[in-house]
């Protein structure tokens, strides 16, 4: 039996996830820690039921719930997948391509999560609101939990005498170690993707299933229910500096908390609204195919979103979410009343596995690569994985003491650190100098002293660059005998958030004539450092923004500067190294 109260709290939060990815609502991405609440406390239930309460097998009890996860999961995405690989062959640059098709793989077998933390690891960055399957990390933990979860059942069984108590010890003990492993992990990626992190928010919706009976009364008052939900749209809705954004998601946890303790009270017209409760039940299909929408329409229409953009939005969304919803989940349910059904059912399902999974490694495995990309240096007949990696990666050798008799330049920093070193390779003084680098992390080792003695020049690139960065490495030179008068602060750089966002005019005759706005922020930094540092800042930005503010896009000779919009391409690299005035720093 279905409880629109608890449908309603899911159209709360699912309206909340979509209205942050809209970038209407900051804090709406904590909507996903309800969900994961509500599927604890539901998930309880069932196993409760299946498990604690009968003598059913552990293989046959496991198999049987994994195998019904797995089928009510799988074909939302399996469809969605296929969706985004079609109009990703027509519309994407190969490195967005190649990403797609990574997340496809790890998304139908429920690893994105996994995927994402040890990849972009950063789910607030910018660039994720352009990849279509960024939000299915989610349901990589929902099922990931769904693997462990039953396992606590069985072994709670093996007690014959009290064997709901001892479930509970093992929840709640667990629930408390994920609590410390939220709080005590410094690795943000893990904490947001992991399920260890995440764990304490199914444990309490499950103590919640196990300790509450709904046929009794609520254990809270009407009027502090609702001061409840009332504190949860302001948790997710206002955006509070004073609290910490792990906190408040502690807050939201326990607020979901009581609010399902509260059947008796939210069954009415408004907390049960059966409007609502229509959305809340489709929650799965919306979650899905919202985020679709929106990276598709950022990256083949606009990202200014207008009421008429957002108008377009809503009626793509709520039309692909009916139509998941209307004939792929309810389709599930009805074929599973049938043992004819389930075969046709389950033949489907692994065969549309087997080729999407299939198709989407094989574009992995090409990098992606599915027509001539000129303007990346980029041939159909001529692939290599990893080519901008193996262009960029190649600094990472220079790691090594100086060996010549030319003019000593050390490039201390990260990526970015990388790209600069590029560009002194391109430069027409490549032949003057002898590059070495050192990763920014590691410059304070003793074993770089001499290094430093032995350097003409040091040039400091590193993204996120300060003031303190600036003062420890000062420090280090002066430690180690050189001139800081010799070090060159490098400038910040940034060519937009997506190039798919011009890729798609790529037929129009004023392409390679586009322009893009930075991220927020990078300008205004630069400034800073640059009145700061005077003549040992090289402005970047400075040699190529306009009157506008805006950056190129593509080089004179139509080469994409970036192919990240952060990272210089071996074109941006080469346009670069002509703009610098080199005789300022060889002398």
């Amino acid at each position: 039996m279905r409880l629109n109260y608890l449908d309603v709290l899911k159209a709360f939060a699912i309206i909340s996830v979509v209205l942050y990815h809209a970038g209407l609502l900051p804090y709406g991405y904590l909507g996903v820690d309800l969900f994961l609440v509500i599927a604890g406390y539901l998930t309880t239930i069932g196993l409760k039921k299946k498990i604690l309460s009968t003598n059913v097998t552990f293989l046959s009890g496991y198999f049987r719930f994994e195998v019904s996860r797995v089928v009510r999961l799988l074909p939302p995405l399996l469809i969605a997948g296929i969706v985004c690989m079609l109009v990703g062959f027509f519309a994407m640059l190969p490195d967005d391509y190649e990403n797609l098709s990574q997340s496809i793989v790890a998304t139908n077998v429920f690893g994105n999560n996994i995927l994402a933390a040890i990849t972009t690891k950063n789910y607030w960055d910018v660039v994720n609101e352009y990849k279509p399957l960024m939000h299915t990390w989610y349901v990589g933990v929902v099922m990931q939990f769904y693997l462990v979860y039953p396992i606590l059942f069985y072994l709670a069984r093996l007690d014959k005498r009290n064997p709901k108590n001892t479930l509970m010890t093992m929840i709640a003990t667990l629930a408390v170690v994920s609590i410390f492993v939220y709080f005590g992990t410094t690795n943000t990626a893990e904490r947001f993707y992991y399920l260890p992190a995440r764990f304490f928010e199914f444990a309490v919706g499950g103590i919640v299933a196990l300790l509450y009976n709904p046929e009794k009364n609520s254990p809270f008052g009407r009027v502090f229910l609702y001061i409840c939900y009332a504190l949860l749209a302001l948790l997710i809705t206002v955006n509070m500096e004073i609290m910490p954004a792990m906190i408040r998601l502690v807050a939201v946890v326990a607020l979901s908390v009581v609010l399902i303790c509260s059947q008796d009270l939210l069954e009415n017209r408004v907390t049960g609204n059966s409007v609502l409760a229509r959305i809340g039940a489709a929650s799965y299909s919306i979650f899905i195919w919202h985020q679709i929408v929106l990276a598709f329409c950022r990256y083949l229409w606009t990202d200014e979103f207008t009421p008429v953009v957002y108008l377009v939005l809503v009626v793509s969304t709520v039309l692909l979410s009916w139509v998941s919803y209307r004939f792929v989940e309810r389709g599930i349910t009805l074929a599973l009343n049938s043992n004819k059904g389930k075969v046709w059912l389950y033949t489907l399902i692994i065969t549309i596995f087997i080729a999407l999974t299939s198709f989407a490694g094989y574009v992995y495995i090409n990098a992606g690569v599915v027509r001539d990309v000129p303007e990346l240096y980029i041939s159909k007949n001529n692939v290599q994985r990893g080519m901008h990696k193996a262009y960029n990666d190649k600094i990472y050798k220079l790691d090594k003491p100086f060996e010549s008799n030319k003019r000593h330049w050390l490039v201390i920093g990260n990526s970015f650190g990388r790209d600069f070193a590029n560009v002194i390779l391109e430069s027409p003084v490549a032949d003057s100098v002898e590059v070495s680098y050192i990763f920014i992390d590691n410059y304070k080792k003793s074993n770089y002293a001499e290094r430093f003695a032995s350097a003409d020049r040091i040039f400091l690139s590193s993204l996120g660059t300060s003031e303190e960065s600036v003062n420890e490495l000062e420090l280090v030179c002066k430690t180690n005998g050189f001139n800081t008068g010799n070090l060159v602060i490098v400038g910040t750089k940034n060519f937009g958030t997506s190039n798919g966002r011009f890729y798609r005019k790529r037929n129009a005759p004023d392409y390679f004539k586009q322009r893009t706005d930075m991220e927020e922020g990078y300008e205004e930094r630069n400034d800073r450092m640059k009145s700061i540092y005077g003549d040992r800042y090289l402005d970047l930005i400075g040699l190529v923004i306009d009157e506008n503010h805006t950056m190129p896009v593509f080089t004179p000779d139509h080469k994409f500067v970036s192919q990240d919009c952060r990272h210089f391409s071996m074109g941006g690299a080469k346009w670069f190294a002509i703009l610098i005035d080199w005789d300022k720093y060889l002398h």
